[in-house]
């Protein structure tokens, strides 16, 4: 318990901050409004509100997240291949199982076409 108490005691200041922070901002909330607040805007340019209306392509979202489980992927592969020998068959095949995972996640998403450009 002893060890650990200097880590409750953070745990319970940032609880204590937070709960502080939100309370105060209740209570004294902002007065400032104009529709320049509320406007959408994005790198210097006003959308269009139409625009709004209409469904959102997800391709650079999906092409983000396929990046961040081929990275993430890249990082459980170099551990992995540095103690390759010394883990034994097991864990070839193990990491193999996971390639195959997420080859065919990969291959899924191919299909369906998540990955043309219109």
């Amino acid at each position: 318990m002893s060890e650990f108490l200097a880590v409750y005691v953070y745990f319970g200041l940032i609880a204590l901050v937070t709960i502080a922070t939100v309370s105060v901002s209740a209570l004294i909330p902002s007065k400032k409004t104009n529709d320049a607040k509320f406007a959408p805007y994005e790198s210097g340019i006003r959308t269009e509100t139409h625009l709004l209306q209409e469904r959102f392509p997800l391709h650079h979202y999906l092409v983000a997240l396929i990046f961040l489980v081929i990275d993430i992927e890249v990082i459980f592969l170099y551990p992995w291949a540095v103690v390759g020998k010394e883990i034994g068959p097991f864990a070839f095949f193990e990491m193999i199982f996971f390639l195959i995972v997420l080859l065919v996640g990969f291959a899924y998403v191919w299909r369906k076409g998540g990955l043309q450009w219109e």
